[in-house]
């Protein structure tokens, strides 16, 4: 019996243990499961972070890309844009002074002809209907209406010389004739005289280089005070009576020979490229399409300007350098031209600087440079204007015996 109480004990001890150990190890699975849930529940939690961070990363990357393509794309946008105003701009400002050039054209036509004691055209409908061609930027309706006028002006002027020159006696080696060219009809005032029946001086009013406010005589107080006969204006130079000339009044840049003082006056110009040059020495003439050509040596006269008209009997103008004064513009054109041992002095009225170089080479010249014309255009001889006097000039040619 006491065996048996014993090994009942037993039984209920190795129970019990069994018992504790597998409460044990329930309690020990139960938090190792626990623990495990949280790690899932940790590593889910962070690879969420991780996910959400990344792709953040990701968008803010894709957002400054796509920013800076927008960015890109709008400059380029607004560059193309720009350019365009600014082509836009440049065509329309050079319009605008095309428009202005040719007003400023008109004015001095009429100024020239009611000192002629020609009528002056009433230009009040004109002037409405060009303000409302300018309100809608029609300037090609402004500029037609404008050499309309330019047109009718001349055909005036030229009318009035025709019948001036019938009661004027025409002046040793003067002329003025009607010149047939290829390119139409042209009245021309012209001194053609041999060359070796006269000296021609180029002279100037300004002692040395002058860049504004030069000194200028009247064709007139040239010819007397160089002992001349004849004489003409010279080369292009900036009046005062153009507003675009402030700074620069009365200068003229081109290289000119002063024949009284024995020198070169803008000599730097004697490299340019795109003026032509005639100088003489004694009577012995020389012509240079470009300016760039002349390689020294001595002058007893010289005078450059643009362009070159006549070279060796050849129409030599280039066109694309013309200005469309110069090209458009039917205006009074000066030239100096020399051929067949004759020199030719000419004022060319109603003529672009192209038809000018026809009229030139018809009447026999082989060389021929454009000088100034418009309103600084005067011819001298014997005493008194055939054309002119127009404006007093920085520079003249005088002729001498």
């Amino acid at each position: 019996m006491k065996i048996l109480s014993i090994l009942r004990k037993l039984k209920f001890v190795g129970f019990l243990a069994i018992s504790l150990v597998l409460i044990g190890g329930l309690v020990y699975l139960n938090l190792r499961l626990i623990s495990t849930e949280k790690s899932l529940s940790d590593i889910k939690s962070s690879q969420t972070n991780l996910r959400e961070n990344f792709s953040d990363a990701l968008f803010e990357d894709h957002l400054k890309v796509t920013n800076a393509m927008i960015a890109e794309a709008s400059f380029t946008s607004l560059q193309k844009e720009l350019e365009t105003i600014k082509a836009k701009e440049t065509s329309d400002e050079k319009t605008i002074k095309d428009v202005y050039d040719a007003l400023l054209i008109l004015e001095q036509k009429i100024n020239r002809n009611v000192k002629a004691g020609l009528k002056s055209p009433d230009l009040t409908e004109q002037k409405d209907a060009w303000g409302d061609f300018l309100m809608k930027k029609d300037f090609a309706s402004i500029m037609t209406g404008i050499n309309e006028q330019t047109t009718a002006l001349d055909k005036d002027y030229s009318a009035y010389l025709a019948k001036l020159e019938q009661t004027r006696v025409a002046a040793s080696g003067y002329s003025y004739q009607t010149v047939q060219t290829e390119r139409g009809s042209f009245g021309a005032h012209i001194i053609k005289l041999p060359l070796n029946e006269v000296k021609v001086k180029t002279v100037s009013a300004s002692s040395g280089s002058c860049s504004n406010d030069c000194d200028t005589k009247s064709l007139a107080d040239y010819v007397k005070g160089s002992g001349g006969f004849a004489g003409m204006n010279g080369s292009y130079f900036c009046p005062p009576d153009y507003g675009s000339c402030d700074g620069k009044i009365n200068s003229f840049d081109f290289a000119l020979y002063d024949s009284d003082e024995g020198k070169w006056e803008h000599k730097d110009a004697l490299t340019w490229f795109d003026t032509g040059l005639m100088t003489f020495n004694g009577g012995s003439p020389s012509f240079y399409r470009k300016t760039s050509d002349y390689g020294g040596g001595g002058v007893t006269a010289g005078i450059s300007n643009y362009p070159s008209l006549v070279k060796d009997g050849d129409i030599v103008v280039d066109g694309d350098k013309l200005t469309s004064y110069q090209k458009d513009i039917k205006g009074t054109r000066g030239v100096i031209g020399v051929g067949g041992e004759n020199l030719y002095l000419a004022i060319v009225n109603s003529a672009t600087v192209i038809d000018a170089a026809y009229v030139i080479r018809s009447l026999g010249a082989k060389h021929a440079l454009n000088l100034d014309g418009g309103g600084s255009s005067a011819m001298y001889i014997n005493g008194k204007y055939i054309v002119g006097p127009g404006r007093s000039l920085p520079n003249a040619i005088v002729l001498t015996k």
